[in-house]
């Protein structure tokens, strides 16, 4: 009797545990987004990322590694870049599971110099490591085909092995 009750015990931390990591990468996650939709304040969106992360947008044909080159291919502080609306981005969807986030949603018009972009689609992979830290993000984001020459671009294709 006595080891069915440690048994129980064991399997009811077991599974609280896993809850709470799920509810964590959540919370993380919303925050994240949060953050990325003020699109104000650069270093605390950066503070959600390991240093050894590594970013991969497919449309674009971009793999970024590193922190620091993550830090300057985003280049928020760019003044080329203006919100057009409250928000950078609407999120409609987060599903978590353990340590990996799906994020879907859109980002909001905004000017890039001269050039008004539209709205665009996103789905995004986040996986999080044991420090709540971002070690990979992968990026789906409907570009407008006027951003994209695909004649040109680098093929998402060539980091299959």
């Amino acid at each position: 009797m006595y080891n069915y009750r440690i048994l129980i015990l064991s399997i009811l931390l077991f599974f609280s545990c896993e809850k709470n990591k799920t509810k964590s990468t959540e919370e993380t996650t919303t925050l994240l987004y949060e953050v990325y939709a003020e699109r104000s304040d650069f270093e605390k969106f950066l503070s959600f990322y390991d240093e050894d992360m590594v970013l991969e947008d497919f449309i674009f044909g971009e793999r970024i590694e590193g922190k620091e080159n993550f830090k300057a291919f985003f280049d928020w502080p760019n003044p080329k870049f203006q919100k057009l609306e409250d928000k950078a981005l609407i999120v409609k969807d987060i599903i978590v599971n353990k340590n990996k986030a799906v994020v879907r949603g859109y980002f909001t018009p905004f000017k890039w110099g001269d050039y008004t972009s539209e709205r665009m689609h996103f789905t995004t992979i986040l996986e999080f490591n044991e420090s709540g830290k971002i070690v990979k993000h992968q990026d789906w984001i409907n570009y407008p085909s006027t951003l994209i020459d695909y004649n040109t671009r680098k093929n998402s294709n060539d980091w299959l092995k």
